[in-house]
């Protein structure tokens, strides 16, 4: 393995280790209850999206993000349509 091919790996790695921190710290995915059958697989997609969402409207941190806007229908169904 080449060291350019090398680097595109550990890059590529620590591109999905940022996004499971945001799902672990910001969502809670770790500690979630949620365990059985499907349910926990839907979840995290339902996460991916709302991560989608907010990154589409320029959102980078999410934190904050959903403080804004977590409480208002109003702001969600606009973001979703």
């Amino acid at each position: 393995m080449s060291a350019k091919e090398y680097n595109f790996g550990i890059r590529a790695h620590w591109s999905v280790e940022s996004m499971h921190y945001v799902k672990d710290v910001t969502f809670g995915e770790d500690a979630s209850l949620i365990r059985t059958g499907n349910a926990p697989t839907n979840f995290s997609i339902i996460r991916n999206i709302a991560m989608n969402v907010l990154r589409r409207e320029n959102y980078i941190n999410f934190p904050q993000a959903i403080r804004m806007i977590g409480g208002d229908i109003k702001k969600l169904c606009n973001l979703l349509a």
